[in-house]
């Protein structure tokens, strides 16, 4: 018998063996796309043996599009000036454990030996994140059935090859949900997590919302109270404890906020030293780099100043997404992207019904500014059992502000086809939506009895009835799952 938390391990592990096999498939079948998206340049000098043309075989259609960039920077470092928009842990990561893997695998060359440490790292990284999804949505609902829910349709999310691929999803995806997670707990090192997802993705910046959040409802509706009673009650002098507490609480958050965003400026400040400060670094870039740079019109490192290196606070990042990818308000809205805003869709759809939802079922609480954090640890079983007919936890919160916040983001700012891989990784809510809504009811368990001895069958796939909300739910994971693998392993475009 498999316990809920490693079912959802072993389904993790399943899916994406699944994933790979099926990218492999879905590649040898069709011949690729001529894509007019950024190739890394190729090595002349190396040579490829029969482990390389094997692992190429099964494993290329996993470095598509946006990988390109990643191996790019795992391999030479940030060269280009386009390379700016890709953070640098996740290259960073592979370019780590591509070292060890050259020891190990000392016959393959280098192509492989990043293509395979990409590929290890989101493997890792997925079913890591998995767990973490699980333990945080059972310690939001105190309820397995919807961790293990959440945590299986994570496992078959609309953006799975990305999750799959050398895409820094996965990576992201783990560090978000462990600061989340970390920052309900009131963890002291909440700031760790989230400090390294800022270094991922850009927007892992808003993460530090959820300790400030925790810490306003403490500060608003516990400490000031405390002191204002104590001050009523006995005397200045008597709350002078709770004062100093406060003090070493504002500190405290002041610190994690900081150590926050210093992974975030160190990166600003080697973008600026690299890229806006004479040197000679042609000696140290390949010169099949140089060459490709050159052609494609590319600005090198170090080559000439770029605008942003001159403004008030120079930061890289806006500028570049701006002059290579038009990313800006209102930029994506032509018709002929209509059909991209198709693809997104049912995401938005999602987000904001789980968003309208919530508000509507906590209208009051809203209304009355009761944000507080009721999630105690020794709440007793009677009083779970009370409030088990609401959907939606009030510690929700802060994850619908957040969600709300990155889908209105992704409507008015970026390619609208993105929405699905940047909310996939970055909200639990669309998770958590989808599993509350899907009629099936486990009386007893966590899965139906036929299940729970197996790795793989799961409860979608053994119900006797289906909803027309679990059938739409069901097509849209798996339908995009399909699709994508297929789209995106033969270079086509995809979300």
């Amino acid at each position: 018998m498999y316990e809920a938390r490693r079912k959802v391990l072993w389904f993790a592990i399943i899916s994406r063996l699944s994933i790979i096999f099926m990218q492999m498939i879905f590649n040898s079948l069709c011949p690729d796309h001529e894509s007019d998206g950024f190739i890394t340049p190729k090595d002349p000098t190396i040579n490829s043996s029969f482990a390389d043309n094997m692992i190429n075989y099964s494993l290329s259609g996993l470095a598509r599009w946006d990988s390109n960039y990643f191996l790019h920077i795992a391999k030479y470092g940030y060269t280009y000036e386009n390379t700016l928009a890709f953070f640098p842990l996740y290259p960073m990561s592979i370019r780590f454990l591509s070292k060890i893997i050259r020891k190990l695998f000392f016959f393959i060359n280098e192509d492989s030996v990043f293509l395979l440490s990409g590929v290890t790292i989101s493997f890792i990284c997925f079913v890591k994140s998995s767990i973490i999804l699980y333990d945080l949505t059972r310690y939001i609902f105190k309820d397995k059935n919807i961790a293990y829910k959440s945590a299986i349709l994570y496992c078959i999310s609309p953006a799975n090859i990305f999750l799959t691929s050398v895409y820094s999803e996965s990576m992201f995806a783990y560090f978000t949900f462990s600061g989340m997670l970390a920052s309900m707990k009131n963890d002291p090192f909440v700031s760790l997590p989230i400090g390294l997802s800022s270094i991922i993705r850009s927007n892992g910046l808003i993460n530090i919302g959820y300790p400030i959040y925790i810490f306003i409802q403490e500060f608003i509706f516990f400490k000031i109270p405390n002191i204002i009673y104590e001050i009523k009650s006995h005397s200045i002098k008597s709350s002078i404890p709770s004062i100093i507490n406060i003090i070493g609480c504002l500190l405290n958050i002041l610190c994690t906020i900081l150590l926050s965003f210093a992974p975030f400026c160190l990166l600003q400040t080697y973008n600026y030293v690299q890229f806006c400060t004479e040197k000679t670094n042609s000696t140290i870039i390949p010169k099949h780099v140089i060459e490709y740079g050159i052609n494609n019109d590319l600005i090198l490192s170090g080559s000439k100043l770029s605008p942003w290196c001159t403004s008030t606070i120079p930061i890289a990042y806006t500028y570049v997404q701006k002059k290579y990818w038009n990313v800006g308000l209102f930029n994506y809205y032509e018709i002929k992207q209509l059909p991209n805003f198709f693809l997104a869709i049912p995401i938005i759809y999602i987000m904001l019904k789980c968003t309208f939802d919530y508000c509507l079922e906590n209208k009051k609480n809203l209304f009355m500014l009761k944000f507080y954090h009721h999630n105690i640890n020794n709440i007793n079983s009677n009083n779970r059992r009370n409030t088990r007919f609401k959907k939606y936890t009030n510690d929700m919160l802060p994850f619908v502000i957040h969600g709300l916040f990155l889908t209105i983001f992704c409507i008015l700012f970026v390619h609208i086809q993105v929405s699905t891989r940047l909310l996939s990784s970055a909200s639990p809510i669309l998770y958590w939506y989808c599993a509350i809504s899907m009629s099936k009811k486990f009386t007893d368990d966590y899965d139906e009895r036929q299940n729970i001895h197996s790795k793989w069958k799961v409860f979608f796939m053994t119900q006797k009835r289906y909803t027309k909300s679990d059938k739409l739910i069901l097509i849209y994971f798996i339908g995009y799952t399909i699709f994508g693998t297929f789209m995106f392993s033969n270079f086509l475009p995809w979300t």
